[in-house]
């Protein structure tokens, strides 16, 4: 009887799929969305950040508890305490606008951000020119219940914490990517002032605070 020997790409592709088999053999009900945040053409024309549009995530996916996260800082080019401040500041975004209290303050990893693995996860990894940013989603389809997000920064731009030219602005960046807490990306361009627009330029900054959009959906989702 002949034995059928892997190859070393087989058992490549094997290993990297590993992470997310066994989350998806422990828990074989959940679905997973992502989305991508892609750099702006700026060709469209503008509008103003009163557009009341947003869009719920599979008919309204939602958290049910405080989040808890870790980010992994290596690759962002900043400081881990600058790193951490500016998403909690990302986050309070939300909170501000909501009862519910979404986010708590990041914890620190040296873990790689792995999609599937039961871990909420945000770091920096290299992700084709042209993507800004990438989230993962994890979501039970019957209790409509959100269990792990994943972030991933691309290593690709330089980043910052204070709106430079030629860099991508981490706040502005990471509130959109925080805003999948339930809300899904918005494309007509009469959205491309609310935080959660599909796409991004280098120094912005306006995505840092909500529009009108962001604001009710957020609150349909979390109340008021």
């Amino acid at each position: 009887m002949m034995k059928r020997r892997l190859s070393a790409a087989s058992i490549l592709v094997m290993f990297l799929l590993m992470p997310a088999i066994a989350y998806a053999s422990e828990a074989p009900n959940l679905e997973k969305v992502t989305f991508v945040h892609y750099l702006q053409d700026h060709s469209k024309p503008v509008w103003d950040d009163t557009v009341t549009d947003y869009r719920l995530i599979a008919g309204g996916i939602r958290w049910f508890d405080t989040i808890s996260y870790e980010v992994n800082p290596t690759g962002s080019g900043l400081g881990l305490g600058v790193v951490r401040s500016t998403l909690e500041d990302s986050s309070e975004s939300w909170d501000a606008k909501t009862s519910f209290e979404l986010y708590d303050a990041p914890a620190v990893t040296s873990d790689s951000v792995v999609s599937g693995d039961g871990k909420n996860t945000v770091g920096w990894g290299p992700l084709s020119p042209g993507i800004i940013a990438v989230t993962y989603l994890w979501y039970n389809p019957a209790t409509k219940e959100i269990v792990e997000f994943d972030i991933v920064f691309n290593t690709y731009y330089g980043w910052s914490a204070a709106g430079e030219a030629g860099k991508m602005d981490l706040q502005n960046i990471a509130t959109h990517e925080l805003g999948h807490n339930g809300l899904a990306d918005l494309r007509p361009p009469r959205d491309a002032e609310l935080t959660m627009y599909y796409a991004s330029s280098l120094g912005e900054t306006k995505k840092r605070t909500l529009g009108a959009g962001d604001i009710l959906g957020i609150q349909t989702l979390y109340g008021a």
